[in-house]
């Protein structure tokens, strides 16, 4: 840890907030506020192991050549031990990409040189089949025997403590031309016994001769020169050390090159057009879904999720497949434009803010939200055939997902360049090449994500034909602006007029705009929704807008302004007109409850009593008044007046009033089990600051 601090102490603050940048567990918070604390963090093995995840495939390879060197590691020790030439840019390449990640870096302190790469064994603590290092193995031994071995190393052993003789001794191990040298004057056996020790893949049980149940290797000779180190449990191992430099032609695998991916030729107009059409109808379908969700609240299972059913009943509403249904009431929900409470799943106050935005504006926020979606709602059914329930959402899942879409994409646009289309059945093998861990992490589910997160993109105008589009490639560019440049190019302006025809029916080519689509749906019924949009007025819809509180000249002026030519046909008119002429003759006032009496006199006199008022009471015949309140409150206050009243039942029998008694509801713990706690990160730049004014 001590190395780390020093390195990070002599970056600038640009490299340093990189660095912070990608390994951005190291901003949770309570952020590192010095030196010493981001080295802890980013040593720590969950650390280690996401940074890997960042990585390729020849760059893991290197890491753990890296490993198996440990510290001291070199460029050239490693082209060795990969087989490549020292000045391979390759390897060049990907050390820097190790260096970047701290994973590796230049030891700073005089005794040392290369880099600094024992701590990657909690990553590989067998790296390329390797047993433990001389450095671990050596501190079962006592200082008498340490010593032994310096002298015949020739390694200073006086006047050191047991920790830097052990360093000293390792250090002089990891020099192959050390151990070779020591190993030349062997007796034939006991060289051949070695080399065939140096090959032999080490595993957790094998390099422990009891625990595996075989005996152990004795080997004299060897032992008395470190060449191998008697275990605690009766057999001994040979030093990392010692199996690399015997392990004469053998070579560290390195795959540099990625792997084909086959294309084919596609016209890029062709791909365009096909992403543009794409995502028009998914900004449609959100339009249409949430108008269907808006009807009322809709029911959650008890279990967690939209079941089956009412998904397919909110498809049929809005006139979609199940699938772009299913994908669209995901989106909605990511992006917080529905939420779910006891009563069930409702549009949110902010889907009327997302709804008022231009379509590429829309249609940018749901690829975001897409990006990081915890659900993969166009995947195959798992082995099993069945089909995850939508809405329900799975934190591992989203971790992997949110990798996967944005891997996907990368290495669609690197390995089909514009005019050229691949199939999703052939990336498996390059994705796996470009990000191991995270493939190996989807584990047998990897298939299944790749032809959901494909279908996905295609439905929202990222890739088309098989091929990443003009948007799909300006989220990768790291110009801000481009997405949105390039959205606004491929989708129409929305319609902010419709064309009335004299059979009742508005027909709107295009997207209507927020405005149109809220007058429209006020006061007519959709009835198409494919293509060109289609409207038709009716008596009920005229009605439903009379409800909504809006006058027959008031729907003359708002359909006429909106209309093509701004005239409204006749008998779009007449209709209004006539459903206004109509509307209101008969009323229908709400009453919690009636007020029965002979007494008329008494009636008058609560009908004026001044403290009843709060009742609202409406004579509505001699003997019967009307109450604003429910029996419940209308006895109440009537008792208060000074009055007796009795209380009936719907069949006129007397109500019977027995009190209840009452009881304190028990106390409860709050159930915090179900609360994700989602971990803060902290601003990159800060981190970077805060640490290096701390070094001052």
């Amino acid at each position: 840890m001590r190395s780390l601090a020093a390195h990070l102490r002599a970056l600038s603050q640009d490299r340093l907030t990189g660095l912070v940048a990608h390994r951005r567990d190291a901003t949770l918070e309570p952020a590192p506020k010095t030196v010493d604390q981001l080295a802890a963090r980013l040593l720590h093995p969950s650390s280690i192991a996401a940074a890997c995840s960042l990585l390729t495939r020849p760059q893991l390879q290197v890491g753990e050549a890296a490993a198996a060197v440990g510290d001291g590691c070199t460029g050239p020790r490693l082209a060795s031990l990969l087989r490549v030439p020292e000045d391979d840019p390759n390897l060049a390449a990907a050390l820097q990409r190790l260096t970047e990640l701290v994973l590796v870096w230049p030891r700073t302190d005089a005794r040392a040189e290369g880099f600094a790469a024992a701590h990657l064994s909690a990553i590989w603590p067998q790296p390329l089949g390797l047993g433990p290092g001389a450095a671990q193995l050596l501190l079962t031994r006592n200082m008498n025997e340490l010593r032994k071995l310096a002298k015949r190393y020739g390694v200073p052993g006086t006047g050191r403590g047991k920790d830097e003789l052990i360093a000293d001794l390792a250090a002089w191990l990891a020099r192959p031309e050390n151990v070779r040298s020591l190993v030349a004057p062997a007796p034939a056996d006991v060289r051949a016994r070695l080399a065939a020790l140096a090959r032999r893949h080490a595993s957790p049980y094998g390099m422990y001769a009891i625990m595996s149940g075989a005996s152990g290797t004795t080997l004299p000779w060897a032992a008395e020169r470190g060449l191998v180190i008697g275990s605690p449990w009766g057999g001994e191992q040979m030093p990392r050390e010692v199996a690399l430099a015997l392990r004469d032609g053998a070579a560290a695998p390195f795959d540099p090159s990625p792997p084909a991916v086959p294309t084919t030729p596609i016209e890029p107009a062709a791909a365009e057009r096909e992403a543009a059409a794409a995502a028009t109808e998914t900004l449609a379908a959100v339009t249409m879904v949430a108008d269907a969700v808006s009807g009322g609240p809709v029911p959650l299972l008890k279990t967690g999720g939209l079941g089956v059913r009412e998904l397919r009943r909110i498809a049929k509403s809005a006139g979609q497949d199940e699938d772009r249904t299913r994908l669209t009431i995901e989106l909605l929900a990511a992006d917080g434009l529905t939420g779910a409470s006891d009563d069930g799943l409702s549009l949110s106050a902010a889907y009327d803010e997302f709804a008022a935005t231009e379509p590429a504006d829309r249609l940018l926020d749901l690829v975001e939200t897409w990006l990081a979606m915890p659900a993969c709602p166009l995947a195959p059914p798992d082995p099993t055939g069945v089909s995850v329930r939508a809405l329900y959402w799975d934190e591992e899942e989203e971790l992997r997902l949110t990798g996967l879409r944005s891997l996907i994409l990368r290495t669609l646009a690197d390995a089909a360049p514009e005019g050229q289309a691949v199939e999703p059945g052939r990336l498996a093998e390059r994705l796996a090449w470009q990000n191991p861990v995270l493939t190996d992490e989807a584990d047998e589910d990897l298939e299944r994500y790749v032809t959901g997160i494909w279908r996905e993109a295609h439905r929202l105008g990222l890739l088309a034909h098989g091929t990443v589009t003009g948007l799909g490639r300006s989220l990768l560019t790291g110009d801000a602006d481009a997405p949105h440049r390039h959205a606004e190019a491929m989708l129409p302006r929305p319609r902010s007029t419709v064309l009335l025809q004299n059979d009742l029916t508005a027909v709107a080519t295009g997207t209507p705009s927020a405005d149109l689509l809220a007058l429209l749906t006020s006061a007519a019924t959709a009835e198409s929704r494919s293509g060109a949009w289609t409207w038709r007025f009716s008596p009920a819809s005229i009605r439903a807008a009379l409800d909504a509180g809006a006058t027959a000249a008031d729907l003359h002026a708002r359909i006429a302004e909106a209309a093509e030519g701004g005239r409204l046909p006749q008998t779009l008119a007449y209709l209004i007109d006539d459903v206004a002429r109509r509307y209101g003759q008969v009323q229908v006032r709400p009453a919690g409850c009636c007020l029965c009496s002979d007494d008329e006199t008494l009636l008058t006199e609560i009908l004026h009593t001044r403290s009843l008022q709060a009742l609202h009471l409406v004579r509505l015949a001699p003997t019967v008044l009307a109450s604003a309140k429910p029996p419940a409150e209308t006895l109440a206050a009537l008792r208060a007046a000074g009055h007796a009243p009795a209380a009936l039942r719907l069949d006129g029998s007397p109500a019977i009033e027995i009190p209840t008694r009452r009881r304190a509801e028990p106390r409860t713990e709050p159930d915090r089990d179900g609360m994700a706690v989602l971990p803060r990160l902290s601003d990159p730049a800060d981190v970077a600051r805060t640490v290096l004014a701390s070094r001052r």
